[in-house]
């Protein structure tokens, strides 16, 4: 039996402030998950994770400093 990985997706997005933030499956290492950081401008910081978890707490980390 094969297994597959967790399909898994997230967005915010801050239209004032022009950012987005996706968290999806790498697509070279689907036992991983990327999480991008998009501004209107152009400019995208991507970070890989181990674990869906630790991408989820890198973005919650990082809206909320866009907040503050």
């Amino acid at each position: 039996m094969a297994l597959r990985p967790l399909a898994f997706s997230v967005r915010l997005r801050d239209k004032d402030r022009g950012r987005t933030l996706h968290i999806r499956n790498d697509a070279t290492d689907t036992s991983r998950y990327v999480l991008e950081d998009a501004s209107d401008d152009g400019e995208t910081r991507t970070r890989r994770h181990a674990s869906a978890g630790d991408a989820v707490r890198d973005a919650a980390q990082t809206w909320r400093n866009r907040l503050n």
